[in-house]
């Protein structure tokens, strides 16, 4: 093939090419600005028929303004009938709007004037008032549903509009129950308003030709519309039936509804009604215009063309550099990972699948003093933020929980160090617990997240209160909840990512489908920890199939599994000769566990330095107090909690004595606290309530 057909050829198909972008663009821009018209006429409309449904609402409120002026003259003039006559002149000549009022009084309330009796007055059009009493037997008001629901409610309200008079002119009533002076129930006042004059005040000053407005009450009843020289009636029917649900929107495709509705009651609705052919008239005409840029469009593209030839490099560059940002992503990716908890005792499990390369949400665990400290956490919105908050929280959790067994007060100083300087205002849901692995006594407090499960012989939730998330007040309280867990009893915590992970349908998971995946788990009776989580887990994505994953999956489940528990308890008081009964004591709960003579003797002397540290120092000198000493064993390892009600003093915080330097250039004290910590595995210092708590844990295996 020759060199000029193929360069024919390919600039034939460039121009085919373009021919193609620019019917793309001219698809695009139409359908954009179609969008952009539909949203312009969606706020016009929501200004136009605000501003009417003020002026209609402006109108009713004068209405009520004027009843509830005149009311007490009202209730003032029934102590004679003769009186209320003037007193219902009085009434609508105060409002320009109302053509008329009435009082309506209950059967017999004047025993003279019959069973019936109710003063009316009207305006004439010259603007007279006549005054006539209207009740008799031709016209029984106590039938009428308006007067019936008035005294019945004992409150005002107004009446679907109605027609009435030779000229079936339109109206609106608003009612008022009316008490005389000894407190009874006299009657109900009404003032009948005029609506004749909505259809055409609705239908001023219409954008297109053939659009209409239209007025209608809560139940759907046409109140106003435009006059049939404009619109035909079958058309406003048809407008009426689509609004009040009897026609779909499909029923009549070349119209468009917007509504709004007043305010206040009456709960009345506007609605205005365009053709959607004038609505879009200038665009069909603009889409025409632009078929006719072709060329243009051809000179654009032989204009991106050399453009792209000249950004080659730049385009590079941006791969280069996204490339980069993708590296420490991954890198991120890799540190968060390393930041969860990757070993789990056969008792725990958690995963966390982030939705990102880094995700926003946590969880985490340890066992310290023979309790486990745990959490589980969601940092609102999602990516590179997020999952900085996030390992914000996990550091805080940790340093925090080393200091306090109260997930109350983990919670609150974790809330106060996220409220300062949150500029962002992200915040983060979080549960935090700690369960005591001898008597699975579990204490836990919630900061917004999603109550966990709890896994017995059947599944229910964990009453757990719900409190605001982290990082919203700085002055938020949660409260510690707790509850004693029976022996298997499992706790299972997720994230809102498991409920709302969402099919193709956009449909979520929900909390149901995770009752159902945890009762099917229970009923299997043999699962793990492990296989629970990642059987909830698969359900999930089962569910969610190949819709993408748009929330940070994360859960974590706990096994209560205590061993054989040996406990015991001694109190003594704050006097030195009652050493000797703690090292009875000590002796005798170390031979029951057949520890050997060595580890006993460090238990019995680090106890003994705790405890006449205790004597020494928490209480005034001369002030009798006693000293709880509790023991438990779950035969891995021994736990002393010794409990005091003297002043707060926290010796874990106290410097340990330098024994690097000589006796006469060493402070006194912290010999004692050195001499316990090398003793034992672990000292633990928390103060609950009024009471000092001092821990010490040992392995005796």
């Amino acid at each position: 093939m020759s060199p000029s057909r193929k360069s024919w050829l390919a600039s034939v198909g460039i121009v085919a090419i373009a021919a193609v972008m620019v019917e793309v663009i001219s698809i695009v821009q139409y359908e954009r600005l179609r969008r952009m018209m539909a949203e312009d006429m969606t706020v016009r409309s929501h200004i136009v028929l605000g501003a009417m449904a003020s002026d209609i609402q402006h109108t009713l409120e004068l209405t009520e303004t004027t009843m509830k002026e005149n009311l007490w003259n009202v209730s003032q003039s029934v102590s004679h009938p003769d009186s209320v006559f003037p007193a219902m002149k009085r009434l609508i000549d105060d409002n320009p709007h109302v053509v008329g009022g009435c009082l309506a009084f209950v059967p017999y309330y004047y025993p003279s004037k019959g069973r019936l009796f109710e003063p009316y007055a009207c305006k004439e059009k010259d603007g007279a008032i006549v005054i006539s009493q209207i009740a008799g037997p031709g016209h029984d008001y106590t039938e009428n549903e308006e007067f019936i629901r008035t005294l019945e409610a004992k409150a005002p309200s107004w009446s679907d509009p109605y027609y009435y008079g030779p000229d079936s002119l339109s109206f609106a009533t608003y009612s008022c129950p009316v008490w005389d002076n000894k407190g009874r129930l006299a009657g109900v006042c009404g003032l009948d308003i005029d609506l004749s004059w909505l259809g055409d005040t609705l239908n001023v000053n219409q954008r297109f030709p053939s659009s209409f407005r239209i007025l209608l009450t809560e139940n759907g009843q046409l109140v106003a519309g435009p006059p049939e020289s404009r619109t035909p009636p079958e058309v406003v029917q048809q407008a009426v039936d689509i609004l009040n649900g009897v026609l779909p929107a499909s029923a009549n495709p070349s119209i468009a509804i917007k509504t709004t509705a007043l305010k206040n009651d009456p709960n009345w609705r506007l609605a205005q009604v365009f053709y959607k052919k004038e609505i879009y008239a200038r665009m069909q005409r603009m889409r025409r215009q632009q078929m006719m840029l072709i060329l243009l469009g051809l000179a654009i593209l032989a204009f991106m063309i050399g453009r792209y030839s000249r950004n080659e490099s730049k385009l590079r560059k941006v791969s280069e550099e996204q490339a980069r940002v993708d590296e420490e992503l991954e890198v991120a990716k890799h540190i968060q990972k390393e930041m969860i908890p990757r070993t789990f005792p056969p008792f725990v499990y958690g995963s966390l699948e982030p939705a990102r390369e880094v995700g926003g949400d946590l969880f985490d665990f340890y066992i310290r003093d023979g309790k486990l400290f745990f959490c589980i956490g969601d940092v609102s919105g999602k990516g590179v933020p997020s999952a900085m908050l996030m390992s914000v929280n996990h550091s805080l959790f940790r340093v925090l929980s080393q200091k306090s067994e109260s997930p109350s007060a983990i919670l609150k100083a974790l809330n106060q160090e996220l409220c300062r300087g949150n500029d962002s205002n992200m915040f983060v849901t979080f549960f935090a617990g700690c369960l005591d692995l001898y008597t699975g006594k579990l204490h836990y407090a919630n900061a917004g997240h999603d109550r966990p499960y709890l896994l017995t012989d059947s599944v229910e939730m964990l009453l757990a209160k719900s409190n605001l998330p982290l990082g919203v007040f700085p002055d938020t309280e949660f409260g510690d909840q707790e509850i004693v867990l029976s022996s298997g009893t499992m706790l299972f915590l997720y994230t809102d990512g498991l409920t709302e992970a969402k099919n193709s349908n956009r449909e979520a998971f929900g909390r149901s489908r995770v009752h159902e995946a945890l009762t099917a788990c229970l009923a299997d009776g043999n699962m793990t920890p492990e296989s629970l989580v990642h059987a909830v887990s698969g359900e999930a994505h089962r569910f969610a199939g190949e819709a993408p994953q748009s929330d940070d999956l994360t859960m974590l489940l706990i096994r209560f599994m205590p061993g054989e528990l040996l406990k015991d308890q001694i109190t003594l008081v704050n006097d030195r000769e009652e050493v000797e009964k703690l090292g009875a004591f000590v002796k005798d709960f170390c031979l029951k566990l057949e520890i050997d003579r060595k580890t006993a003797s460090h238990l019995r002397l680090a106890l003994e330095e705790a405890v006449v540290n205790v004597i020494n120092y928490a209480y005034p000198k001369g002030e009798k107090g006693s000293i709880d000493i509790y023991a438990d064993s779950n035969r891995k390892e021994v736990r002393f909690t010794i409990v005091d009600s003297g002043s707060p003093f926290d010796p874990t915080a106290a410097i340990s004595a330098d024994t690097t330097l000589d006796a006469q250039n060493r402070p006194i004290g912290g010999l004692g606290i050195l001499l316990t910590r090398k003793l034992t595995d672990s000292v633990s210092y928390c103060r609950k309530g009024d009471k000092n708590v001092l821990t010490l844990t040992k392995s005796i295996q």
